[in-house]
């Protein structure tokens, strides 16, 4: 029964812990809302992409640039989740998370 009752607490939690990571992400719609080591989440169309052999560089139609390891084509919109950092004095999402919003 002890056991039972460990397991739910751990459980609860857990849970809790998720909900509040999920609230600790602001939305952002332009470059001048990004601040340095916040965790954010745009969403905009892609307007250019640079590749290089490990990561991409991707600028969005809302002026933010941001880096990641996956492929996408011109025109997709996208919805990123990442950490703001800086690169030569321009701020730009390093993306952890990246999908195709096809009804924006």
């Amino acid at each position: 029964m002890n056991l039972l009752k460990i397991s739910l607490i751990i459980s609860f939690l857990g849970i809790f812990f998720l909900l509040f990571l999920s609230q600790n992400q602001k939305q952002v719609n332009s470059y001048q809302e990004l601040s340095l080591g916040e965790n954010v989440i745009t969403k905009a169309r892609i307007v250019s992409i640079n590749s290089y052999d490990s990561f991409s560089v991707i600028k969005l139609n809302n002026n933010i640039t941001l880096t990641c390891n996956c492929k996408f084509k011109q025109n997709e919109t996208i919805i990123a989740e990442g950490k703001v950092t800086e690169y030569k004095n321009n701020k730009q999402i390093q993306a952890t998370k990246i999908a195709i919003k096809n009804d924006i």
